[in-house]
């Protein structure tokens, strides 16, 4: 009982560092937007620049979508191992159940 405790609070803390990093790493894309727009607008011919921030700021998005990610995956995991049941369907964004299929007789005909 005690390890699961102390497992659940690791884990909720490194789901909140995720959390914290994906904030940090979009607000940092944000900001490196903003202050790159006008340098596309005044550099236009040179593609070099342009093309170095826009990677940074590809890489800054992607970065932060993976933390949050990671981070929901996390929380969805501890929902699960200490409820013990799935968490709530969202109508129209669960995927129907499928179509059971009548049972195969091995291809025997009586």
């Amino acid at each position: 009982m005690f390890f699961e405790i102390i497992q659940a609070i690791f884990t909720a803390a490194a789901a909140l560092a995720l959390f914290v990093f994906a904030g940090i790493t979009l607000g940092g894309s944000a900001v490196g937007l903003a202050v790159s727009t006008p340098l596309f607008v005044i550099f236009s011919p040179i593609l070099v620049p342009a093309t170095i921030a826009t990677t940074l700021l590809a890489t800054g998005f992607t970065a932060s979508g993976s933390f949050g990610a990671t981070a929901l995956s996390i929380l969805m995991w501890l929902y699960k191992k200490y409820t013990g049941k799935e968490p709530p369907k969202i109508p129209g964004m669960t995927p129907a159940a499928p179509k059971s299929k009548p049972a195969d007789s091995g291809g025997k005909t009586e």
